[in-house]
Protein backbone atom coordinates (compact mmCIF):
# COMPACT_ATOMS: atom_id res chain seq x y z
CA UNK A 1 0.00 0.00 0.00
CA UNK A 2 2.83 2.35 0.91
CA UNK A 3 4.55 1.68 -2.43
CA UNK A 4 1.31 2.46 -4.26
CA UNK A 5 1.00 5.80 -2.41
CA UNK A 6 4.62 6.61 -3.21
CA UNK A 7 4.04 5.95 -6.92
CA UNK A 8 1.01 8.25 -6.88
CA UNK A 9 3.04 11.00 -5.17
CA UNK A 10 5.84 10.65 -7.78
CA UNK A 11 3.28 10.83 -10.61
CA UNK A 12 1.65 13.92 -9.11
CA UNK A 13 5.02 15.66 -8.67
CA UNK A 14 5.99 14.83 -12.25
CA UNK A 15 2.71 16.25 -13.51
CA UNK A 16 3.13 19.43 -11.46
CA UNK A 17 6.65 19.92 -12.85
CA UNK A 18 5.58 19.25 -16.42
CA UNK A 19 1.76 19.61 -16.70
CA UNK A 20 1.84 19.90 -20.50
CA UNK A 21 4.09 16.84 -20.92
CA UNK A 22 6.75 18.95 -22.66
CA UNK A 23 9.47 16.41 -21.83
CA UNK A 24 7.55 13.48 -23.23
CA UNK A 25 9.81 12.90 -26.27
CA UNK A 26 13.05 14.22 -24.84
CA UNK A 27 16.11 12.01 -25.08
CA UNK A 28 19.23 13.42 -23.39
CA UNK A 29 21.61 12.39 -26.21
CA UNK A 30 19.58 14.32 -28.81
CA UNK A 31 18.97 17.42 -26.74
CA UNK A 32 22.40 17.85 -25.16
CA UNK A 33 24.27 21.04 -26.03
CA UNK A 34 27.93 21.37 -26.94
CA UNK A 35 28.46 24.19 -24.47
CA UNK A 36 26.77 25.45 -21.30
CA UNK A 37 26.49 28.86 -22.98
CA UNK A 38 24.49 27.42 -25.91
CA UNK A 39 20.79 28.18 -25.67
CA UNK A 40 19.37 26.84 -28.93
CA UNK A 41 18.58 23.23 -29.78
CA UNK A 42 18.75 21.50 -33.14
CA UNK A 43 15.54 20.32 -34.82
CA UNK A 44 14.92 18.20 -37.88
CA UNK A 45 12.84 20.75 -39.80
CA UNK A 46 11.57 17.95 -42.02
CA UNK A 47 8.00 19.22 -42.10
CA UNK A 48 8.95 22.73 -43.16
CA UNK A 49 11.40 21.59 -45.85
CA UNK A 50 8.50 20.18 -47.87
CA UNK A 51 7.32 23.71 -48.69
CA UNK A 52 10.28 24.32 -51.01
CA UNK A 53 11.43 20.87 -52.20
CA UNK A 54 15.18 20.30 -52.43
CA UNK A 55 15.00 18.20 -55.58
CA UNK A 56 15.71 18.16 -59.31
CA UNK A 57 16.93 21.40 -60.88
CA UNK A 58 16.56 23.22 -57.56
CA UNK A 59 19.14 20.82 -56.08
CA UNK A 60 21.51 21.21 -59.04
CA UNK A 61 21.19 25.00 -58.94
CA UNK A 62 21.98 25.20 -55.22
CA UNK A 63 24.91 22.83 -55.58
CA UNK A 64 26.44 24.82 -58.43
CA UNK A 65 26.00 28.10 -56.57
CA UNK A 66 27.96 27.10 -53.46
CA UNK A 67 30.58 24.56 -54.55
CA UNK A 68 32.68 26.99 -56.59
CA UNK A 69 32.52 30.01 -54.33
CA UNK A 70 35.73 29.17 -52.44
CA UNK A 71 38.88 27.24 -53.33
CA UNK A 72 39.20 23.77 -51.85
CA UNK A 73 42.07 23.72 -49.36
CA UNK A 74 42.48 19.97 -48.93
CA UNK A 75 45.31 19.66 -51.46
CA UNK A 76 48.89 20.49 -50.58
CA UNK A 77 50.00 23.63 -52.35
CA UNK A 78 46.50 25.06 -52.75
CA UNK A 79 46.54 26.71 -49.33
CA UNK A 80 49.62 28.73 -50.24
CA UNK A 81 47.86 30.21 -53.29
CA UNK A 82 45.21 31.91 -51.18
CA UNK A 83 46.81 32.96 -47.89
CA UNK A 84 44.60 34.27 -45.10
CA UNK A 85 45.58 36.56 -42.27
CA UNK A 86 44.27 38.32 -39.19
CA UNK A 87 44.61 42.08 -38.96
CA UNK A 88 46.23 43.14 -36.74
CA UNK A 89 48.49 40.12 -36.31
CA UNK A 90 47.96 38.24 -33.08
CA UNK A 91 49.58 35.46 -31.04
CA UNK A 92 49.55 31.85 -32.33
CA UNK A 93 47.36 30.82 -29.39
CA UNK A 94 44.79 33.51 -30.10
CA UNK A 95 44.79 32.72 -33.82
CA UNK A 96 44.26 29.05 -33.01
CA UNK A 97 41.24 29.98 -30.88
CA UNK A 98 39.77 32.09 -33.71
CA UNK A 99 40.34 29.34 -36.27
CA UNK A 100 38.63 26.79 -34.01
CA UNK A 101 35.75 29.22 -33.46
CA UNK A 102 35.09 29.80 -37.16
CA UNK A 103 35.33 26.15 -38.14
CA UNK A 104 32.97 23.38 -37.05
CA UNK A 105 35.56 20.63 -37.43
CA UNK A 106 36.89 18.66 -34.48
CA UNK A 107 40.50 18.44 -35.63
CA UNK A 108 43.36 20.89 -36.13
CA UNK A 109 43.07 23.10 -39.21
CA UNK A 110 44.35 26.26 -40.83
CA UNK A 111 42.79 29.71 -41.03
CA UNK A 112 42.36 29.32 -44.80
CA UNK A 113 40.43 26.07 -44.37
CA UNK A 114 38.21 27.56 -41.65
CA UNK A 115 37.25 30.58 -43.78
CA UNK A 116 36.54 28.44 -46.85
CA UNK A 117 34.39 26.08 -44.82
CA UNK A 118 32.42 28.90 -43.22
CA UNK A 119 31.78 30.75 -46.49
CA UNK A 120 30.86 27.60 -48.40
CA UNK A 121 28.52 26.36 -45.64
CA UNK A 122 26.84 29.76 -45.29
CA UNK A 123 26.36 30.04 -49.07
CA UNK A 124 24.75 26.60 -49.12
CA UNK A 125 22.36 27.60 -46.34
CA UNK A 126 21.54 30.95 -47.98
CA UNK A 127 20.55 29.31 -51.25
CA UNK A 128 18.59 26.60 -49.43
CA UNK A 129 16.71 28.73 -46.87
CA UNK A 130 17.24 32.37 -47.82
CA UNK A 131 18.81 33.21 -44.45
CA UNK A 132 21.57 31.79 -42.26
CA UNK A 133 21.38 31.97 -38.46
CA UNK A 134 24.30 31.18 -36.17
CA UNK A 135 24.19 31.24 -32.39
CA UNK A 136 27.43 32.66 -31.01
CA UNK A 137 28.46 30.21 -28.29
CA UNK A 138 31.40 31.25 -26.12
CA UNK A 139 33.28 30.76 -22.88
CA UNK A 140 35.03 33.47 -20.86
CA UNK A 141 37.85 33.10 -18.34
CA UNK A 142 37.94 34.60 -14.86
CA UNK A 143 39.15 37.96 -16.21
CA UNK A 144 36.21 38.21 -18.61
CA UNK A 145 38.18 37.50 -21.79
CA UNK A 146 36.94 35.12 -24.48
CA UNK A 147 38.85 31.84 -24.22
CA UNK A 148 36.79 29.85 -26.75
CA UNK A 149 33.82 30.37 -29.04
CA UNK A 150 31.93 28.85 -31.93
CA UNK A 151 29.13 29.53 -34.43
CA UNK A 152 26.33 27.01 -34.02
CA UNK A 153 24.22 26.83 -37.19
CA UNK A 154 20.47 27.06 -36.56
CA UNK A 155 17.57 26.10 -38.80
CA UNK A 156 15.38 29.10 -39.62
CA UNK A 157 12.21 27.12 -38.92
CA UNK A 158 10.25 28.38 -35.90
CA UNK A 159 12.86 31.06 -35.15
CA UNK A 160 11.46 34.57 -34.69
CA UNK A 161 12.71 37.93 -33.51
CA UNK A 162 10.69 40.14 -31.22
CA UNK A 163 12.24 43.37 -30.00
CA UNK A 164 15.71 42.62 -28.58
CA UNK A 165 15.46 38.84 -28.51
CA UNK A 166 15.04 35.85 -30.77
CA UNK A 167 12.68 33.05 -29.81
CA UNK A 168 13.14 29.46 -30.93
CA UNK A 169 9.77 27.72 -30.71
CA UNK A 170 9.77 23.92 -30.53
CA UNK A 171 6.19 22.70 -31.18
CA UNK A 172 5.17 19.23 -30.05
CA UNK A 173 5.38 17.66 -33.54
CA UNK A 174 8.97 18.89 -33.95
CA UNK A 175 9.81 17.82 -30.40
CA UNK A 176 8.57 14.33 -31.19
CA UNK A 177 10.51 14.19 -34.47
CA UNK A 178 13.74 15.58 -33.00
CA UNK A 179 13.58 13.78 -29.61
CA UNK A 180 13.74 17.05 -27.69
CA UNK A 181 11.43 18.88 -25.31
CA UNK A 182 8.62 21.10 -26.59
CA UNK A 183 9.54 24.58 -25.41
CA UNK A 184 10.15 28.24 -26.22
CA UNK A 185 13.78 29.32 -25.95
CA UNK A 186 14.72 32.98 -25.53
CA UNK A 187 17.99 33.96 -27.20
CA UNK A 188 19.37 37.52 -26.86
CA UNK A 189 19.79 39.15 -30.27
CA UNK A 190 23.49 39.84 -29.66
CA UNK A 191 24.11 36.09 -29.53
CA UNK A 192 22.76 35.62 -33.08
CA UNK A 193 24.70 36.15 -36.28
CA UNK A 194 22.09 36.58 -39.01
CA UNK A 195 23.08 36.65 -42.68
CA UNK A 196 20.25 37.33 -45.14
CA UNK A 197 20.16 36.40 -48.81
CA UNK A 198 21.17 39.65 -50.58
CA UNK A 199 18.35 41.86 -51.85
CA UNK A 200 20.60 42.62 -54.79
CA UNK A 201 19.77 39.11 -56.02
CA UNK A 202 16.08 39.16 -55.12
CA UNK A 203 16.08 38.51 -51.41
CA UNK A 204 14.51 35.59 -49.60
CA UNK A 205 11.03 35.76 -51.13
CA UNK A 206 12.17 35.73 -54.77
CA UNK A 207 14.66 32.96 -54.02
CA UNK A 208 11.83 30.82 -52.62
CA UNK A 209 9.81 31.35 -55.79
CA UNK A 210 12.85 30.46 -57.92
CA UNK A 211 13.53 27.21 -56.06
CA UNK A 212 9.89 26.19 -56.13
CA UNK A 213 9.62 26.85 -59.87
CA UNK A 214 12.86 24.99 -60.60
CA UNK A 215 11.45 22.01 -58.73
CA UNK A 216 8.18 22.16 -60.68
CA UNK A 217 9.98 22.35 -64.03
CA UNK A 218 12.17 19.35 -63.25
CA UNK A 219 9.46 17.00 -61.95
CA UNK A 220 8.80 15.57 -65.42
CA UNK A 221 11.31 14.99 -68.23
CA UNK A 222 8.39 14.03 -70.44
CA UNK A 223 4.90 15.35 -69.57
CA UNK A 224 2.27 12.90 -68.36
CA UNK A 225 -0.05 13.40 -71.32
CA UNK A 226 2.73 12.27 -73.68
CA UNK A 227 3.55 9.30 -71.47
CA UNK A 228 -0.13 8.31 -71.53
CA UNK A 229 -0.20 8.62 -75.33
CA UNK A 230 2.96 6.50 -75.64
CA UNK A 231 1.36 3.89 -73.43
CA UNK A 232 -1.57 3.73 -75.84
CA UNK A 233 0.80 3.74 -78.84
CA UNK A 234 -0.77 7.00 -80.06
CA UNK A 235 0.89 9.94 -81.82
CA UNK A 236 -0.32 13.35 -80.63
CA UNK A 237 2.33 15.46 -82.37
CA UNK A 238 4.40 16.09 -79.25
CA UNK A 239 7.83 17.65 -79.96
CA UNK A 240 10.31 16.75 -77.20
CA UNK A 241 13.00 19.12 -78.53
CA UNK A 242 10.62 22.07 -78.47
CA UNK A 243 9.40 21.10 -75.00
CA UNK A 244 13.00 20.93 -73.69
CA UNK A 245 13.87 24.26 -75.35
CA UNK A 246 10.91 26.09 -73.78
CA UNK A 247 11.79 24.65 -70.37
CA UNK A 248 15.42 25.67 -70.80
CA UNK A 249 14.42 29.22 -71.76
CA UNK A 250 12.24 29.63 -68.66
CA UNK A 251 15.02 28.38 -66.37
CA UNK A 252 17.52 30.65 -68.15
CA UNK A 253 15.23 33.62 -67.55
CA UNK A 254 14.67 32.68 -63.90
CA UNK A 255 18.41 32.37 -63.23
CA UNK A 256 19.56 35.29 -65.41
CA UNK A 257 21.09 37.27 -62.52
CA UNK A 258 22.89 34.17 -61.25
CA UNK A 259 24.37 33.18 -64.60
CA UNK A 260 23.58 29.48 -64.10
CA UNK A 261 24.50 27.44 -67.19
CA UNK A 262 22.17 24.52 -66.31
CA UNK A 263 25.08 22.04 -66.37
CA UNK A 264 25.98 22.90 -69.99
CA UNK A 265 22.48 22.18 -71.27
CA UNK A 266 22.68 25.59 -72.95
CA UNK A 267 25.02 24.44 -75.74
CA UNK A 268 22.12 23.94 -78.19
CA UNK A 269 20.34 27.21 -77.44
CA UNK A 270 22.92 29.94 -76.81
CA UNK A 271 25.94 31.46 -78.54
CA UNK A 272 29.44 31.39 -77.08
CA UNK A 273 29.31 35.12 -76.32
CA UNK A 274 26.23 34.77 -74.11
CA UNK A 275 27.68 31.67 -72.50
CA UNK A 276 30.61 33.83 -71.41
CA UNK A 277 28.26 36.59 -70.29
CA UNK A 278 26.42 34.16 -68.02
CA UNK A 279 29.75 32.80 -66.79
CA UNK A 280 30.75 36.32 -65.75
CA UNK A 281 27.42 36.86 -63.98
CA UNK A 282 28.00 33.70 -61.97
CA UNK A 283 31.52 34.82 -61.06
CA UNK A 284 30.25 38.25 -60.04
CA UNK A 285 27.72 36.55 -57.75
CA UNK A 286 30.45 34.39 -56.21
CA UNK A 287 32.72 37.39 -55.60
CA UNK A 288 29.89 39.46 -54.12
CA UNK A 289 28.67 36.70 -51.79
CA UNK A 290 32.19 35.84 -50.68
CA UNK A 291 32.94 39.46 -49.74
CA UNK A 292 29.50 39.87 -48.16
CA UNK A 293 29.76 36.77 -45.94
CA UNK A 294 33.33 37.49 -44.82
CA UNK A 295 32.22 41.06 -44.05
CA UNK A 296 29.34 39.81 -41.88
CA UNK A 297 31.70 37.39 -40.14
CA UNK A 298 34.11 40.24 -39.37
CA UNK A 299 31.25 42.27 -37.90
CA UNK A 300 30.34 39.39 -35.59
CA UNK A 301 33.94 39.01 -34.44
CA UNK A 302 34.15 42.70 -33.53
CA UNK A 303 30.87 43.28 -31.67
CA UNK A 304 29.50 41.95 -28.40
CA UNK A 305 29.70 39.35 -27.08
CA UNK A 306 33.06 38.51 -28.77
CA UNK A 307 34.75 41.92 -29.33
CA UNK A 308 37.94 40.23 -30.55
CA UNK A 309 39.32 43.27 -32.36
CA UNK A 310 40.54 41.35 -35.43
CA UNK A 311 39.67 41.37 -39.12
CA UNK A 312 39.92 38.37 -41.45
CA UNK A 313 41.30 38.83 -44.97
CA UNK A 314 42.19 36.47 -47.81
CA UNK A 315 44.46 37.19 -50.77
CA UNK A 316 44.42 36.31 -54.47
CA UNK A 317 40.64 35.83 -54.72
CA UNK A 318 38.98 37.66 -57.61
CA UNK A 319 36.72 40.55 -56.62
CA UNK A 320 33.57 42.07 -58.10
CA UNK A 321 35.77 44.76 -59.61
CA UNK A 322 37.87 42.11 -61.36
CA UNK A 323 34.74 40.59 -62.90
CA UNK A 324 33.51 44.01 -64.05
CA UNK A 325 36.83 44.55 -65.83
CA UNK A 326 36.45 41.23 -67.65
CA UNK A 327 32.89 42.20 -68.63
CA UNK A 328 34.21 45.39 -70.22
CA UNK A 329 36.83 43.46 -72.17
CA UNK A 330 34.23 40.96 -73.36
CA UNK A 331 31.91 43.70 -74.63
CA UNK A 332 34.81 45.41 -76.39
CA UNK A 333 35.87 42.13 -78.00
CA UNK A 334 39.45 42.60 -76.83
CA UNK A 335 39.90 39.33 -74.95
CA UNK A 336 39.97 35.62 -75.69
CA UNK A 337 37.38 33.50 -73.88
CA UNK A 338 40.09 31.31 -72.37
CA UNK A 339 41.80 34.38 -70.90
CA UNK A 340 38.57 35.23 -69.07
CA UNK A 341 38.38 31.71 -67.63
CA UNK A 342 42.02 31.87 -66.48
CA UNK A 343 41.60 35.34 -64.94
CA UNK A 344 38.68 34.21 -62.74
CA UNK A 345 39.81 30.69 -61.95
CA UNK A 346 40.14 29.46 -58.36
Amino acid sequence: MNNFIKKIKVSIKSFIKDPLFLRRWEEPWHSRRHNDNQLSVRISGRHRRKVYPYHGDSYLFIQDMYTGIMPFMIYRGEREKYPARLEPATTPQRQKMIVAGISNRDHAHFLEDAICEFVRTTTHVLFSDGVAYYEIVYQKNDTGEIESFGFELLQPFYLFRFWKNYYQIIPWWEAKESHIRAQIIKIPAEKILRIDFPKRYGGRRKLYYLLKRLYQLSKELIPKFQMDAMGKNESIGFDLDKFSRVKYLEIAKLTKKFGWNQRQRSDKYITEYYMMLRFLREKKLEAFLREYIIGELNKALNRPPLDLGVKIAMENLFSVRDVVEQEKLLKQGDVAFMDIFNALKL
